[in-house]
């Protein structure tokens, strides 16, 4: 039984939700070992605030950079996954890219965009079809000022279903914009693949 996308719980937690979901869609709930939800959430949140305040500020690439490596080297019977960390200009959607590839050979990407110039959200993106990209955004929206015809919301009729869509063209701005993947010095993604 495949278990449903979450949402995020507080400002900070994309990147858990995300690591979470990834493993949803790649397996079924039985085939899911309670050390990997355990290791998710002791990676993540690794950052700190203003004032010492502990997560804060998210989760660090090197977190999402240690997690895929341990995901990668933890196997069991029914679990085993591959996973590759892409940073800089190693990260656009241009055709041949290694996120294209992870998609068309069934693979998620957990990728890092821009919601502000500061403000960074990882998305699970799912596939990519006819200019757009379908994706999961863990952090729940109702509508989206200023982005027609750019970013869409879409229903949640399916339990793994996309929630959001991204023109192409769009994410792949190096600009600092909403949902863009913004300068290369700060691009970073993981791709995982289901063994």
């Amino acid at each position: 039984m495949h278990i449903p996308f979450h949402y995020q719980v507080s400002e900070y937690d994309c990147v858990p939700t995300t690591f979470i979901n990834a493993i949803s869609y790649l397996f079924e709930r039985n085939e899911i070992p309670p050390m990997v939800i355990s290791h998710i959430y002791l990676y993540s949140l690794d950052t700190v605030g203003r004032d010492s305040r502990f997560g804060i500020g998210g989760t660090s690439k090197y977190a999402v950079r240690l997690l895929g490596n341990w995901l990668s080297s933890y196997k069991m019977k029914k679990f085993s996954v591959t996973t590759e960390f892409l940073e800089k200009n190693e990260v656009h959607l241009r055709e041949g890219s290694r996120i294209c590839s992870c998609l068309e050979d069934g693979g998620i990407v957990l990728c890092n965009t821009l919601l502000s110039k500061s403000e960074q959200h990882y998305l699970m993106l799912i596939r990519i079809d006819d200019g757009w990209i379908y994706c999961f955004d863990p952090y729940k929206r109702v509508s989206l000022r200023g982005m027609r015809n750019r970013v869409s919301i879409l229903p949640d009729e399916e339990i793994h279903a996309p929630n959001l869509r991204v023109r192409t063209q769009w994410m792949e701005q190096e600009e600092s914009k909403r949902f863009c993947l913004g300068p290369a010095s700060i691009r970073e993604c993981l791709l995982i693949w289901r063994n």
